[in-house]
């Protein structure tokens, strides 16, 4: 009855303004990929009689439950709150039935409260609430690039798995064939989740292409339980690593087939147990790679993580073994043990990415891996390091340290690790 009264009200005063109360056919909601999580650029209502968004200016609409995306907010250095100013200007389209709504950037599942617990956003028009919209009650959801790229299966070595792919277009919208391609490797969080989630996780499928670079990008959802750490102790385990890497190495050749981008211009970038996939991808098609981007990496190759080193060195050593010995190869049946090209290995020019204060992958992993390879003839690797300072910068606090994909996929300044990868294009 309440919500009755209230809507006649509402009606009632907007005829008293000469404007009735709006009809509305649909909501759009248009986003991007934050750095943590889907951001809200923009809202379009579309109503069916125009005459009900006459008059209405930006002073009508106000948002609750709209607060930056991230941890903590980087101004501020608390936790995320709603911004005290929207930001909020609204623009009526051409046909006259539409508004569209835009203001600050803000976190498309609400403001925290907690790591748990948030509180739903919403879009206020105080001249009429028929114009109100939720992420809830919007018609549909738009996100910028991924909106774009191709999703399917793959099929190979066994297994079938979903994949993203972004391919760059030229301005007549048509794709730019043998483009470079860079293939991603997710973390352990995005294991055997929905491809939706792995694509929105990070910004790995974005990054490039909100710079205007035209180099594609493909990953995969990875449809088996994280492999956690050690698991180079379990065969079983490492085999099935390999044997997703081999699904992704065979999808990549159809690309090259198909003329879609260049089998001499293949990167590989990871973070976390991606991180750890890229190193061994690296260790099964080394001659394949012109780069790679190991950031934070796991250790699916020798125990590292959550382990004691007996002595010093011990990993290092342990790593020249490992990088000189086998890894699984598909062979049309099974996956099988073969010799790793150590010489092609070393020669793949690296750039490691990792955060001082990582305390989930410690960066002795990222040292062990340059040491050993520079022991075996490596001459090319880098060492990216995020101090504290670096990572709060971008809303991350010392406890999310281990997030250092988020200032490497947004950096692409003189000297930072995705301009080195874009140079070698």
């Amino acid at each position: 009855m309440k919500k009755s009264i209230l809507l006649i009200a509402v009606a009632l005063t907007a005829l008293a303004c000469g404007r009735p109360q709006a009809i509305v056919e649909r909501t759009d909601v248009f986003t991007h990929v934050g750095d943590v999580s889907l951001e809200v650029d923009a809202i379009e209502i579309t109503v069916s009689n125009p005459a009900s968004l006459r008059g209405l200016s930006s002073a009508d609409f106000y948002l609750t439950g709209n607060a930056p995306g991230g941890f903590i907010d980087v101004k501020t250095g608390e936790a995320p709150a709603e911004y005290a100013e929207d930001g909020i200007v609204a623009f009526r389209g051409l046909d006259g039935k539409r508004i569209r709504i835009q203001g600050e950037p803000f976190n498309y599942d609400g403001l925290r409260e907690g790591w748990t617990k948030r509180i739903p956003w919403e879009l206020h028009c105080s001249a009429d609430s028929a114009l109100n919209v939720t992420a809830a009650t919007a018609t549909e959801r738009h996100i910028a690039v991924l909106d774009d790229c191709i999703t399917g299966s793959f099929s190979y070595a066994g297994l079938t798995r979903e994949y993203m792919l972004h391919l760059p277009k030229d301005a007549d919208g048509k794709p730019i064939p043998n483009v470079p391609l860079m293939v991603w490797q997710i973390g352990g969080g995005e294991y055997d989740k929905d491809l939706m989630t792995v694509a929105t996780a990070n910004r790995c499928l974005v990054s490039l292409a909100t710079e205007g670079v035209p180099c594609a990008a493909l990953v995969f959802a990875i449809a088996n339980p994280n492999y956690s750490y050690s698991a180079s102790l379990d065969p079983e385990k490492i085999k099935l690593v390999d044997r997703n890497n081999a699904l992704q190495m065979a999808f990549i050749d159809t690309l090259i087939e198909e003329g879609k981008v260049d089998g001499s211009r293949l990167f590989c970038a990871g973070a976390s147990s991606g991180g750890g996939c890229t190193m061994r991808f690296m260790m099964q098609f080394p001659e394949r790679f012109k780069a790679a981007i190991p950031c934070c990496p796991m250790d699916p190759i020798v125990p590292i993580h959550r382990v004691t080193e007996k002595y010093p060195g011990q990993f290092v050593k342990d790593l020249v073994k490992a990088f000189q010995g086998q890894v699984y190869k598909w062979n049309g049946t099974d996956m099988v043990l073969a010799p790793i090209d150590t010489k092609a290995f070393t020669d793949l020019p690296m750039h490691f990415v990792h955060a001082s204060s990582d305390q989930t992958c410690k960066i002795a992993s990222s040292y062990s891996y340059i040491e050993a390879r520079k022991q075996l003839g490596a001459t090319q690797d880098r060492l990216r390091i995020y101090s504290d300072e670096d990572m709060a910068a971008y809303g991350l606090p010392v406890m999310l340290a281990h997030f250092s994909w988020v200032p490497l996929l947004d950096d692409y300044s003189e000297g930072s690790v995705m301009r080195w990868m874009t140079d070698q294009f």
